[in-house]
């Protein structure tokens, strides 16, 4: 007896369609009405659905392949299936992602901040940028507390630079919000001449709070701080405090699993066949306040660029390599790009293939300013004889997940 597939039962149905990637789920959506039936119910239940392979997306939109981008379309390279996709921007005006969480895009453009996902093509307008004693900022990076589409309370963290000062802050922003709040870094005071300055390495939410990795050159130490977001403008409960040797060629990554808050040091100094040439992870324990070694991250991956920092656990996705860290790392003005995955079992890299996604009118430019890379001013535009460079890269985690308030798109 044959049976057709439009009669498989809905809830074997939904367990299969559950663990497809996001093209096959689309591609499902179009074999009849009850498979269509069944993704949208899919869609409505994001938390059952597998980890999705990660995509990557240049920070700025303006050459890909060599050629311009004037179709006003996103372009994204999927890691498992080796090509590129171009997807429309629902606004006129493509922005610059800063960050990338929950599967959403962290977008901004000359003073505007949107949440987007590319796959929904839902956005979120969020409050124009902050100012501080009326000098104007710009946007390094962000994160998600959580998915806006679930409906529930969600925040917004900024790391703001300020050129002008030299300085950067940090900015806080919950759902329902319509102003900015700066929260403040605790400075410590060694001398009663001078107060140490902190930078801002990564930021993470993790389990009700948000979670920063500040570096200060003066005193060669890193810390991570966390700030309780009940009381966003309270003094900042510091944990562990690292010393940091080489400070000037060190970067810091922060990212949460569903348990563990970890944080990843790339260490990048000596003449080695790679840019990066150690890679140190340590499970940040927020009650004894310490940090312990981690050797071994089992099922779980990481993913790190200067934009985003994240953790997938790869035990449902055989495409992808388990207890590894995918990493990209760009100093434009010394020529170092590195796209690498690391395998924590055997200590060895191998590079990651990327098509040659490229931007020819804007690079980074890095100054260096007591033993550190900083970025002074934040952007700076080449002539147009001037070699193309790659963009800073973002990883980025698709959703095709429905959003509770359609009001909102």
């Amino acid at each position: 007896m044959s049976t057709s597939w439009s009669e498989i039962p809905t809830d074997l149905l939904n367990l299969i369609l559950s663990k497809l990637s996001i093209r096959d789920l689309i591609c499902s959506a179009a074999v009849c009405s009850h498979w269509s039936s069944v993704v949208d119910k899919v869609r409505r239940s994001p938390g059952d659905q597998r980890p999705q392979i990660p995509w990557l997306v240049p920070e700025e939109q303006f050459l890909i392949n060599g050629k311009s981008n004037n179709r006003n379309n996103y372009n994204f390279f999927s890691l498992a299936e080796g090509r590129v996709y171009d997807i429309p921007s629902p606004s006129r005006i493509l922005k610059n992602v800063v960050g990338s969480s929950h599967g959403w895009l962290i977008t901004v453009g000359k003073a505007s901040v949107q949440l987007l996902n590319p796959i929904t093509r839902v956005h979120i307008n969020l409050p124009k940028f902050p100012t501080v004693d009326g000098r104007n900022l710009e946007a390094v990076k962000a994160v998600l507390s959580s998915d806006p589409s679930s409906g529930g309370d969600y925040f917004v963290a900024f790391v703001f630079d300020c050129p002008s000062m030299e300085e950067e802050f940090l900015f806080l922003l919950n759902a329902e919000d319509k102003k900015w709040k700066m929260i403040t870094i605790g400075d410590y005071d060694y001398d009663d001449d001078y107060d140490y300055d902190y930078e801002y390495d990564d930021i993470a939410f993790h389990e009700g709070k948000l979670y920063a990795v500040l570096v200060s050159v003066e005193l060669g130490e890193v810390i991570v701080a966390a700030y309780d977001l009940i009381m966003p403008d309270s003094t900042p409960t510091w944990t562990p405090v690292v010393a940091l040797p080489d400070i000037d060629v060190t970067f810091y990554f922060l990212c949460a699993s569903s348990e563990d808050l970890l944080l990843t040091r790339a260490v990048t100094d000596g003449p080695v066949e790679n840019y990066i040439n150690k890679l140190e992870v340590w499970k940040v324990d927020t009650e004894k306040c310490v940090v312990n070694t981690m050797n071994n991250l089992g099922e779980y991956s990481l993913f790190l660029s200067a934009a985003s920092s994240l953790c997938i656990d790869t035990s449902s996705l055989p495409d992808l390599k388990s207890n590894s860290i995918y990493i990209s790392i760009d100093l434009y003005d010394i020529g170092i790009s590195d796209n690498l995955v690391y395998s924590m079992e055997d200590e060895t890299y191998t590079s990651l293939s990327l098509p040659p996604l490229s931007s020819r009118k804007r690079r980074r430019f890095c100054k260096y300013l007591g033993g550190r890379w900083k970025d002074i001013p934040r952007y700076y535009f080449l002539p147009r004889t001037e070699k193309r460079v790659r963009p800073i890269l973002v990883w980025f985690t698709p959703s095709i997940a429905l959003h509770a308030d359609p009001m909102e798109t």
